[in-house]
């Protein structure tokens, strides 16, 4: 009888807890270079604060482009208006089809002041170190693995509870321009959103994909970076990784939590930040898309109903099984 117990709560165990976790060991050897990444978030800084519809933003954008048309990216403007601001999503791809099965994400705006609120300034960790990222990743992966991935860089991010706007505006109308079949097609998105602070910590995001979190953790834990990749949960956060997952997609946000003390201040400076944080995140997202590339997973969406549904089965399917035994005591 003891036996008896003791298996079926096991069973339920696995039914409740059970998620895929990869533990493939990695092969790929990354060579992402977190020097050559600091200077592409510095570089943005160099244009001064950049909210939405500014000369600052404007001019970064055509920076940023001009960057990935020169590792030999395509690049696309996506215009949309938002309480009549002209704002920008940067679309980049290796080829012209639309049907990468990763997507790789950061926003490329800054936070504006408000009344009671400084803004980020420079925006160096809230803004630009996921670009910076992205950037460099563009010029280091293997070129076969390129028409893999579609880069995005979302615009009018950061500026929600100010002046009447929103959050993360560019991320909800990218995805609603989405065919069914595109966002069928896409197996993962990634979003980097503040990776390159000077004492980096990413624990897992709560509302992200279970399944593709695992194989990134996998990853950073293979390379030795579990001291950033922190195996515990943080946090759930309203952001550009948010429309993916009301659409269907798996998708999953790195992201510093808790937020660091310069987060939305005028310290958001180059200075506290790290190329060798930067260069952590890039080594995971590097080996991600190399090896992604080889297998395109498929990261089965986070379903709690059906797990507690699970759960009520292998229950009911056991009182049969317990009455027969107690009969027989």
């Amino acid at each position: 009888m003891k036996g008896l117990w003791t298996g079926l709560v096991v069973v339920l165990l696995i039914t409740l807890t059970a998620s895929p976790i990869s533990m493939q060991q990695v092969s790929h050897i990354p060579i992402f270079n977190g020097s050559d990444a600091y200077e592409y978030l510095v570089d943005q800084c160099d244009f001064g604060p950049r909210p939405p519809g500014s000369d600052n933003l404007s001019l970064s954008r055509a920076m940023i482009a001009e960057t990935f048309q020169s590792f030999g990216w395509n690049v696309t403007f996506q215009n949309f208006t938002y309480n009549d601001v002209e704002c920008v999503n940067i679309i980049v791809r290796w080829n012209s089809q639309n049907n990468s099965p990763i997507v790789l994400g950061a926003h490329y705006d800054t936070r504006p002041p408000g009344p009671s609120d400084p803004g980020s300034g420079l925006g160096a960790n809230d803004g630009g170190s996921g670009v910076a990222v992205l950037l460099e990743l563009a010029d280091i992966l293997p070129e076969e693995t390129r028409s893999s991935v579609e880069i995005v860089l979302f615009d009018a991010e950061d500026s929600g509870g100010i002046s009447g706007w929103g959050w993360i505006q560019g991320s909800i109308y990218y995805v609603s321009q989405l065919s069914a079949e595109r966002k069928a097609s896409i197996h993962a998105m990634v979003l980097l959103d503040m990776v390159g602070d000077i004492n980096l910590e990413l624990p897992r995001e709560r509302t992200s994909t279970t399944s593709l979190q695992n194989t990134i953790w996998n990853i950073a834990d293979q390379l030795g970076h579990n001291d950033t990749f922190i195996d515990s949960y943080g946090g759930s956060i309203t952001d550009d990784h948010k429309p993916f997952l009301d659409a269907g997609v798996p998708a999953v946000d790195l992201i510093q939590m808790p937020f660091p003390s310069s987060w939305h201040t005028l310290e958001d400076t180059p200075d506290r930040c790290s190329a060798e944080s930067l260069e952590i995140v890039g080594e995971v997202i590097e080996v991600f898309v190399v090896e992604e590339t080889d297998t395109i997973t498929d990261f089965p969406l986070d379903t709690p109903t059906l797990l507690f549904i699970g759960a009520i089965v292998v229950v009911a399917l056991a009182i049969p099984v317990l009455y027969t035994q107690l009969k027989r005591k």
